[in-house]
């Protein structure tokens, strides 16, 4: 019965541990693409108030390539926000019309972005750069025609961060969960495990003694008792057929 106890210990701290830890991973997992994603619809927020004033622009008869204030109104909105790192407008082609970068003007943009801006359904999208994260906007003439693309580049130490601090937060709360299912789970097993013993112990005993239709009596509380009582009165009766059996077959022999 120690062995089987000991089974029951394991297996159950190896469920407890593994669905633990599954659930750890899964919040990580889930905080780390919403915060994400949240972060991303803050960026996008500043590049909202960039694609109406393009569109403006653009309906009153002004050309794509020729928005003079487009860069200041960037670099406004740069400095009011300490989480991105720039702004690029960029044609169909991959090359950069505006910036807030100045040295990145006339310069092609990674062929990726270009890639996933043009696969978009719709008017959003985003990418990876190194270190960077880019969140895009299609920009849209009043014909709803795409004219441009403009990407707002802000830091993935920024929610690198942010998440690795909660991961820690979680993993220790995982760990203190741990030592709780470790000291808890064996002795509420034990109680549990103590009763399906005695049961066993009852259902070994009266199966033992079945063959005489006696055996040892049976706890009027052990869940075995009906199901031990039907067992001996099958046996007693295949026991009286099997010895009529006999007693018509030696009667024959004789």
């Amino acid at each position: 019965m120690g062995t089987i106890r000991i089974r029951f210990i394991l297996v159950a701290l190896a469920v407890g541990f593994f669905a633990i830890g599954m659930a750890a991973f899964l919040d990580y997992f889930k905080y780390k693409s919403t915060f994400g994603e949240t972060v991303r619809s803050r960026v996008l927020v500043t590049g909202r108030n960039i694609e109406n004033t393009v569109q403006a622009s653009l309906s009153v008869g002004m050309q794509f390539t020729d928005l003079a204030t487009l860069t200041d109104l960037m670099k406004r909105e740069l400095e009011s926000d300490e989480l991105t790192t720039g702004f690029d407008v960029f044609d169909h082609t991959g090359q950069v019309i505006y910036s807030t970068d100045p040295t990145r003007v006339k310069r092609e943009v990674p062929a990726s972005w270009l890639r996933i801006a043009e696969l978009t359904k719709g008017t959003e999208w985003s990418t990876e750069e190194g270190e960077e994260l880019v969140a895009g906007i299609t920009l849209k003439n009043n014909f709803d025609l795409t004219v441009g693309y403009l990407a707002l580049r802000y830091s993935a130490d920024y929610v690198s961060k942010a998440t690795a601090k909660v991961g820690r937060e979680i993993a220790i709360a995982s760990g203190l969960a741990f030592l709780a299912v470790a000291l808890i789970t064996p002795f509420v097993l034990i109680i549990v495990i103590r009763r399906f013993e005695r049961d066993l112990l009852v259902l070994e005993s009266a199966v033992s003694h079945l063959e005489d239709g006696a055996g040892a009596p049976i706890p009027t509380d052990s869940p075995f008792g009906p199901a031990i009582e039907s067992m001996r009165d099958s046996l007693s009766q295949a026991n009286k057929g099997l010895d009529e059996v006999r007693g018509k077959l030696d009667a024959a022999g004789a």
